[in-house]
């Protein structure tokens, strides 16, 4: 198989590629992930925070599923992302439910045209930042749009051991090279270190490692593969074989056991 030119996962390129490959941003794998994990936290912790007079700004929206669920509980959201058509599926979404107190906007904060980098809201509205999964670059604005007592709260991935058999795949189809692969570093210390240089501090701070099952080898090589050119993958019946190997030696009863690792944390904004 001829070299692949893989975008960086979770770069403007690796989005901009995933657009063309699925309609809105999602997990197109089905696992089954371990109770009293992250993803529930946030939304449940998100939901303890919302009041009919809370004003809400959501950083890196998709296509606003999660703002949409979340706008009967709150006054007003602000929802943005960088990709035009995540937004264009979120305002379709928000025209066939009603909803009214939802405004989409197709933004990039740190677009090289902009003096400096600017949430879209204006100084000392918002009550709530919002980010499920996204980056982290916004934190720097983050005081000058919050109103006195405001709070963040944010769930980022979490970096994870690379599974044993990562080599048994061809090199560029390794877990590493994935979307689901965040890297190395520590998302602690980068959350801390963007915080401190907003003039902001960590509040608070939950880990979630849980087990996430993929039960088929099709769903391995869909989670692998996300957000892959598919013009340059091969197809998965010219390496099932691969997979079924994978699943012959490392599957437990239930199938290919991965951890499922999140960092939920939040911060509160004080003059």
């Amino acid at each position: 198989m001829a070299e692949l030119n893989i975008p960086r996962a979770h770069s403007d390129s690796w989005y901009d590629n995933l657009a063309t490959i699925q309609r809105g941003y999602y997990y197109p794998w089905i696992s089954t992930i371990g109770d009293r994990n992250g993803e529930d936290a946030f939304l449940e912790h998100v939901m303890e925070q919302l009041h009919p007079d809370t004003a809400v700004l959501e950083v890196g929206c998709g296509h606003g599923e999660l703002a949409l669920k979340l706008a009967p509980h709150c006054k007003h959201i602000v929802a943005y992302d960088r990709v035009r058509s995540y937004i264009d599926l979120a305002n379709q979404a928000k025209a066939e439910q009603e909803i009214s107190n939802v405004e989409f906007a197709c933004y990039d904060a740190m677009d090289s045209t902009h003096a400096e980098l600017a949430l879209p809201v204006v100084a000392d509205s918002i009550d709530l930042i919002i980010c499920r999964r996204g980056p982290l670059h916004w934190i720097a604005d983050a005081r000058r749009v919050c109103r006195n007592g405001a709070l963040i709260m944010a769930l980022n991935p979490m970096e994870e051991p690379i599974p044993a058999w990562s080599s048994k795949l061809p090199h560029k189809l390794h877990y590493e090279n994935s979307g689901r692969h965040t890297g190395s570093g520590s998302i602690h210390q980068s959350v801390e270190n963007r915080l401190h240089q907003a003039g902001l501090t960590l509040h608070s701070g939950w880990s979630f490692d849980v087990p996430e099952i993929f039960s088929s080898p099709q769903d391995l090589y869909k989670m692998i593969t996300w957000g892959l050119p598919l013009e340059e993958l091969p197809a998965f019946d010219d390496i099932a074989y691969k997979f079924d190997a994978i699943f012959n030696t490392f599957a437990e009863p239930e199938g290919i056991v991965l951890r499922h690792c999140r960092f939920l944390w939040q911060a509160l904004i004080r003059d």
